[in-house]
């Protein structure tokens, strides 16, 4: 092993390469930009004249940047030099969160100019990951950095999300500035995707590379007697995005549902199970789905989920949370079994897995939360979580009809997913702890 200098110049030698050929690293969380010591980026300027770069943490783009991390000087004298810093004279320290907790408050800027709770425990974690664990062996912290690295050029990646102000939508917009991506949310108003035209005029102006279809009529009572705009948005436009998208050699992942199956099954649902939806919403998605896979762009997947819920619109969650409130008892179907999907995990699994997506026709996949339960069972929990003293009581499908048939089964077999894109999916109740904190209702 090279001793201290040795191993001191070869990583800043390192980071002096990263640095002139324009590289960034990027990681699924946080992206990490090598500058030289004495650039200003604020008032944790210190170092000046020394010729090493160091590590800063980049949150979100801004001409432009907005830093969260702080700038490591690295100095030979330390035992962890290409960590430690020296915030006061004779003073050294290692707990890099200690500085960053004055850093980051004062300087960063999120949503409303603060960062939440929930995002700076992430930032803590990851900057624990990344820079405070030593260097055991030469290069080894080096290569861990580098095995993600990705060029500028690849950064250039523009993505178009339609459907921007629903739950994955919203969601999308607040995970986009974690990820090196230029993402263009649009709604109905910014453009209509049942205007092939429109389309085509967005696609080129923009030069987008990735399409990840939001957009959805999911009013499933209403769609019973709504069927010709039902079709429109969630057949004919998604023709048109999948003809575009094939003509112009862009990703296109698209958003189905659970509702293409009858809910008939016995075991959960695989990719390649008999679709027999029940209802005009399934029938419409269905339909979507079948076109695109007729038209076939390359590089393109279909995301089947259920029982979807957010921090963000209407659902579930926040009618139970409201009802729980106004009422001493609720009753809840408890023969509708599946499993609720966070809309939050599905945005950052969407996000995390574009760059792998390579495949020559059209791939399904299901997506939701791990787990099995009930309507009933969801509804108990949300109550639990939120110390709501609101009885909840089981009833069946029969005692509450509407327009649309609702599956009874819609377990989703998630292993496809997960082989495909070693993923992780987390279990159901870890997104709605997460989903009730964030609403503040969590007890």
């Amino acid at each position: 092993m090279q001793n201290k200098t040795n191993l001191f110049d070869t990583w800043n030698n390192h980071k002096k390469q990263i640095h002139s050929i324009e590289k960034i690293i990027g990681f699924s969380l946080f992206e990490i930009v090598f500058m030289k010591i004495g650039t200003n980026i604020g008032y944790e300027q210190d170092g000046k004249g020394e010729d090493f770069l160091r590590p800063v943490l980049v949150y979100k783009k801004f001409n432009n940047r907005v830093f969260l991390g702080i700038p490591l000087t690295s100095k030979q004298s330390d035992d962890k030099f290409h960590f430690g810093f020296e915030y006061k004279k004779g003073r050294k320290s290692f707990a890099i969160l200690s500085q960053i907790r004055l850093f980051d408050i004062k300087r960063a800027k999120y949503k409303d100019g603060k960062i939440s709770k929930r995002n700076f425990k992430e930032l803590q974690n990851k900057l624990l990951e990344l820079i405070v664990t030593p260097l055991e062996d030469e290069g080894e912290r080096t290569k861990a950095i580098c095995r993600e690295s990705i060029s500028k050029e690849a950064l250039n990646i523009n993505i178009l999300v339609t459907g921007s102000n629903g739950q994955v939508g919203s969601e999308l917009k607040e995970l986009s500035i974690n990820y090196p991506y230029n993402l263009f949310f649009t709604d109905r108003e910014t453009l209509d995707i049942t205007h092939e035209d429109a389309i085509k005029d967005f696609i080129t102006k923009n030069s987008i590379n990735v399409i990840i279809n939001c957009a959805a009529y999911t009013a499933v009572d209403k769609a019973e007697s709504d069927f010709e705009n039902a079709d429109k948005i969630n057949h004919i436009a998604v023709r048109y995005l999948a003809k575009i998208a094939k003509e112009s050699s862009i990703k296109l992942i698209h958003i189905s549902t659970d509702y293409v199956f009858d809910g008939e099954n016995y075991k959960p649902y695989m990719e390649s199970d008999i679709t027999n939806p029940k209802s005009v919403y399934g029938k419409t998605k269905l339909d979507g789905e079948v076109a695109m896979q007729e038209i076939n762009p390359q590089n393109s997947i279909i995301i089947r989920t259920s029982w979807v819920y957010s921090y963000y619109g209407a659902n579930f969650v926040k009618t139970m949370l409201r009802l729980g409130k106004e009422k001493e008892s609720l009753g809840v179907i408890f023969d509708q079994v599946g499993t609720p999907t966070y809309a939050s995990y599905l945005a950052k699994t969407i996000l995390d897995i574009i760059p792998k997506i390579q495949n020559s026709n059209v791939e399904i996949y299901n997506y939701s939360n791990e787990g099995v339960l009930s309507w009933y069972d969801f509804a108990k929990e949300i109550m639990k979580m939120a110390k709501l003293s609101c009885k909840i009581n089981p009833i069946e499908t029969k005692e509450y009809p509407t327009p649309a048939k609702r599956p009874h089964f819609s377990l989703l077999n998630k292993a496809k997913i997960k082989k495909d894109f070693e993923i992780e999916i987390p279990y159901w109740k870890d997104g709605l702890d997460d989903c009730l904190r964030r609403l503040g209702e969590r007890r």
